[in-house]
């Protein structure tokens, strides 16, 4: 297996795959156009220097700090007014700390309320800037975190050290819980003015979750707030977090194959967040995904009923028109490609354009459900090795052995979803599913076939 190779000079990367499309393979070379810092290596140096309680007084204003005094009519600067605020993107407002001043005289809560904002997340430390403005309160901060949630918000605080950065673990705990909070609602995400570690989390989660490079990332927070992610720290941490997701357990396709389906589970597990984690219980995220997005391009609707690992309910609507004509034979040869060259051109792409775990819906629902099923064929062919042999596949499907396989809610899940599908589809996806567990379609194939007409449960 290839190494991974880093050059780190000027803190200048670029991820590429190798010329021969190893998907294994990432080799990071020295740009010319990365993201840099807005803060010279001299100032960051200086202020990291400088002990907390003296930053304020020195650099600030102390009570004279313009991103602590609340004015109203800046409509400029102040996306809500008599907040120092931007809108990043329709759903994320950066913003500076807030001040009793919002609360009491601005209704702020009710601003936020107008705007569809449900949660705040709060990146400053306790007892930060404690000379800025009006100062801190009891809470720390310079607002009552309290009084949020007592209006029916979400308030979420990961303390990181002003002008500084985080590791990219714990960027990436960050980024999951926004990205979690975005399905509540709007956000809103602040430091003290909102530049830089408002800046660094923004970008990580367009990162993250719309698969962004670290300059894609930082160059569309800044068109937005021109002074965000400031320091050399922040941007080498977006940098980090790039390989992190590149290179351990952010791609849908690993680097090395592996024995069992709960094994690929665990690779994943941290870049979903809980209820995701939940949701899919033991079936790899990409087969959830591909099987539910192939349904949605079957059908005007879909719905999926998950109990356990055994017990799912789908349900589908009226069958869309263009799917109507569909033909068996060409199917098959179509998506029982055994070379995946192809294919893997196209993940191979797919991955330039910001293809990952996290951003598998995103990218995907636009794809033809050919290609999708074929980047699934791709996936059990590069990242398991034989999942089962047929003495034991057979054992399960005729109820000789009760006892659950680690393979199993994946192959239950995958003939389940299946079944609601076209039949011109079943003959095409019995044998691929019988190469995906046995490496081999004689004999499965034709019983896969036959089950997919009853109903599938794993008491059959």
């Amino acid at each position: 297996m290839p190494k991974l190779w880093f050059f780190s000079e000027n803190n200048d990367y670029q991820l590429e795959d190798d010329e021969k499309g190893n998907l294994s393979f990432m080799i990071i070379q020295k740009m010319t156009i990365s993201a840099s810092a807005t803060y010279s290596s001299i100032r960051t140096g200086i202020l990291s220097l400088t002990p907390g309680d003296q930053k304020c007084r020195l650099y600030c204003s102390g009570p004279r700090c313009r991103f602590c005094v609340v004015v109203t009519g800046q409509s400029e600067i102040q996306a809500i007014d008599g907040l120092y605020s931007t809108w990043i993107t329709s759903d994320i407002l950066a913003m500076a700390r807030l001040q009793v001043e919002h609360f009491e005289k601005l209704d702020i809560i009710e601003k936020f309320k107008i705007n569809h904002i449900v949660s705040v997340i709060n990146l400053q430390e306790s007892g930060e800037h404690s000379f800025c403005g009006n100062g801190n309160l009891s809470s720390g901060f310079s607002y009552d975190p309290e009084k949020l949630m007592h209006g029916g918000m979400y308030h979420f605080n990961f303390p990181l050290p002003d002008f500084q950065a985080c590791t990219p673990t714990r960027l990436l705990d960050i980024v999951k819980v926004v990205d979690f909070a975005l399905t509540l609602g709007k956000i809103a995400v602040h430091c003290h003015a909102g530049h830089g570690r408002t800046g660094m989390v923004i970008a990580g989660w367009m990162m993250f979750a719309m698969g962004m490079s670290p300059s894609q990332a930082v160059d569309t927070v800044r068109s937005r707030r021109a002074k965000a992610v400031q320091s050399k720290e922040q941007v080498e941490t977006l940098h980090k977090f790039r390989l992190l997701i590149r290179n351990n357990g952010g791609m849908i396709i690993p680097k090395q194959k592996m024995m069992l389906i709960s094994e690929y589970v665990s690779y994943n597990q941290k870049f979903l967040c809980k209820p995701e984690s939940r949701l899919y219980g033991k079936v790899p995220k990409i087969v959830y995904t591909a099987m539910r997005i192939t349904l949605q391009k079957m059908y005007s609707s879909v719905s999926f009923e998950i109990e356990d690992d055994y017990r799912l309910t789908i349900r589908c609507g009226n069958p869309l028109p263009e799917n109507k004509s569909l033909d068996e034979q060409l199917l098959d040869a179509q998506l029982n490609d055994e070379g995946h060259e192809k294919t893997q051109f196209w993940y191979s792409d797919q991955v330039k354009n910001g293809l990952t775990i996290s951003t598998i819906h995103r990218q995907l629902q636009n794809e033809d459900f050919r290609d999708i099923l074929r980047l699934l064929d791709l996936f059990f062919h590069s990242t398991f090795h034989q999942l089962t042999h047929k003495e034991e596949i057979y054992a399960v499907l005729h109820n000789w052995d009760q006892a659950e396989k680690d393979w199993s809610p994946t192959f239950w899940f995958l003939l389940k979803c299946i079944r609601q599908m076209p039949r011109p589809l079943h003959l095409a996806l019995s044998r691929l599913v019988a190469k995906w567990f046995l490496r081999s379609e004689v004999d499965l194939a034709p019983r896969i076939q036959q089950i997919l007409s009853p109903p599938v449960s794993s008491n059959e």
